[in-house]
Parts: structure tokens; sequence; C-alpha cells
């Protein structure tokens, strides 16, 4: 899972745990039994992150350590375990599978697997030419698919930010770091944050985490996060300003209007600003309801089928049914045109064939 670089650097990424302080004593290297330790990776929030090799089947690993080690409080312990428990029940090729657990030198860890590649916004960057509008819809439509794995398992993320995706050598993005993952109950969310306390990166943020209001956090929080990423995708940039004191963000997340995408990127239709703002609705009612949702009207508008964000419309849906038939119709509208010039050709001849017929009738009465 290496992340060589996070957006914890960035201020405006709050969460709700801070950066490991810099003397932060992390276990030697050979205090993993079984692991030869490559290199650091990544050192955030929540733990350390190391590639390493597990020596009896020569596969590259991830190690996450766990910030504090012995030190650490019941809650951060108790966050780590709710991060292996979690990946341990997605079974999802888009997300990374936890393969062990342990302690070195007092401090948890656990094995999951190294993703070599880049961060989403690296990726996504890394074009000498932007990405197409479809290109990037069909890789979008796979991160869909992966959340939504987590939400058929009460599985909410609430950490969706480029930083926690990380695309493959072979393009496929793999959503990482649960950490902040609560799963839902009937009694609502485990371990939920105290009302009050902001959880999650400031700038993908739903307005309902903004709040901070734990009874209002669902699986339509990923959904507005997931619709923040889009809008970052195809545009380059956030729906609103992000930048500032941290009070006003959070005024602007709850309140602002995203900028339409179109008037940023004109290669952005109305299907496709319908599904982005549809996403980035205030009202959680409003937003697609699951991430699986969102993922299957991206599929039916690569497909060319009716999108279900714009059902409503009588004229939208008649519009598609003609494109997408486009040749059936045009194939019809030819035959009824040759139809017509057909039937016109032989009227007319009819018509001439009953006036040549009715002059010689009456010549041959003139002669009688």
């Amino acid at each position: 899972m290496g992340k060589p670089q996070d957006h914890d650097d960035d201020p405006t990424a709050a969460s709700s745990s801070v950066g490991l302080p810099s003397e932060f004593a992390a276990p030697p290297p050979d205090s993993f039994t079984g692991y030869k330790i490559l290199k650091e990776v990544h050192r955030g929030g929540q733990g350390v992150v190391y590639k390493a090799v597990q020596e009896s089947t020569k596969r590259t690993v991830a190690i996450k350590v766990m910030r504090d080690g012995p030190f650490a409080g019941s809650s951060d312990k108790a966050r780590f375990d709710r991060e292996v428990q979690i990946l341990g029940q997605l079974n999802h090729p888009n997300i990374v599978t936890v393969h062990d657990t342990g302690v070195a030198a007092g401090c948890h860890y656990f094995v999951m697997d190294y993703v070599a590649g880049q961060t989403l916004d690296v990726y996504m960057a890394g074009e000498r030419q932007q990405r197409s509008v479809k290109e990037t819809l069909q890789l979008f439509g796979q991160i869909c698919g992966a959340v939504n794995a987590a939400h058929l398992r009460g599985v909410i993320h609430r950490d969706l930010k480029p930083a926690n995706i990380r695309i493959d050598t072979d393009g496929q993005p793999h959503v990482l770091d649960f950490g902040l993952a609560k799963v839902a109950t009937r009694d609502g969310l485990t371990a939920m944050t105290m009302t009050g306390q902001f959880v999650g990166s400031l700038p993908w943020a739903s307005p309902e985490q903004a709040e901070a209001v734990p009874g209002k956090i669902d699986v339509r929080t990923d959904v507005y996060s997931l619709g923040v990423l889009l809008y970052q995708m195809l545009t380059g940039r956030f729906p609103y300003d992000v930048s500032g004191p941290m009070r006003d963000v959070l005024d602007r997340i709850m309140t602002a209007d995203p900028a339409r995408p179109r008037s940023i990127r004109k290669q952005i239709n109305d299907e496709v600003e319908t599904i982005v703002l549809k996403c980035l609705s205030k009202e959680r009612d409003r937003r697609y309801q699951t991430a699986g949702e969102l993922g299957r009207d991206i599929e039916r508008y690569l497909a060319g089928e009716p999108i279900e964000a714009k059902r409503d419309s009588l004229w939208y849906l008649l519009h598609k049914r003609i494109v997408r038939r486009k040749w059936q119709i045009g194939a019809l509208v030819g035959l009824a045109v040759m139809l017509a010039v057909t039937y016109g050709f032989w009227s007319r001849s009819r018509q001439m064939a009953l006036s040549a017929q009715r002059a010689a009738e009456a010549l041959q009465q003139q002669r009688i």
C-alpha cells in the first residue's frame, strides 16, 4: 500500500488525528519476524508504513505500524484493530487485503498488499495530455465499485481522498486507509466520534461531516466525497474554495454551491455534469443513495443509456432513445423517404397514364 506522499502535509487536509511526531520511535527493522523491511514509505496521522518482503513467500508487502507504539491510548488501539477487522472482511480486488498481524517491540502492526504505483492525484496529473472524460469515468467507475463493496458490508470510509486511492502499474485503482472507517449497525455506527468533533480530510468532507453531527453520517457521506473526487478528476479543481481558515472552509462545504463543471471544461456535457452535481447535493436524500447507484449511472452513461439522475425529463429520455437508436431510426427514415419518393413517382405515373387514357377516349369519341 506504500504511500510516498499524503495530503497530511496540506494544511487544508485536516484530520481527526495529527501527524506522527518526527521523534516517534518505530520498531527496529529486524523486529518484524518473517519480514525484511526495505524502506519507510509513509508517515502519517495513524502510523508508519514500510515496504517489506515476506521471507517465506518472497512477496512484497506493506506493513503498517500503529502510532505511539506501546504508549498508544485505548482509542488508538481500538481504531487500529477496527481497521484490521474491516479490511479482513472486505474481499474486493480494488481494496487492499490484510495478510497478517502482530506485535514488534511493543508496537502493533498489520501486513497488507503493497500497491506499487501512484496516488490518484499524481496519476491524473501525470499524463502529457488531459485524460478524456470517458477515460476518467471508466477509472472512477472502478473506484465506485470498490467503495460500494464496503457499503454492502455496512462500512463507511469517511476519508476518501486522492491520497487514499492508489493506481497500480496496470491502471487499476485500490482504495486504502480505512483507519477512520465506521461500521453501521442497528444501533448506529460503532465507536462513532463524539458530536462536535470533525472527522475526515477537510477538502473532501461532506456537509454532515462539516456539521459534525454523528447521526447524519451514513454511506451518502462517502457519495459526497466521491463527488468531490470526480469533480477534481474532471476539472482539476475543487467544487468551491477550500483554502483559508477552517471555519470558513466548513461554512463553504455546508452552504456554497459548486461551480458548474461545464463552465470549467467544455468537454463535460449536461449528463456528466448532472451526475457530478447529484453527488454534491447538500441534501443527503437528493444524492445517490450508495456508491453502487452512482457506479451504475456511470455505466449507463458510458453505454449510451439514459442515466437515472435525469429520469424525470421526458424530453431527455426521448432524445436518448433517438440518439441510441440513430442507425435504426436513420434506416427507417431512409426507407420512409424511399417509399415516399417511390409512391410519388408511381402516383405521378398513374396520373399521367389516366390523363393519357382520358385524352385517348375523348379523341375516340370525337371520331365517332
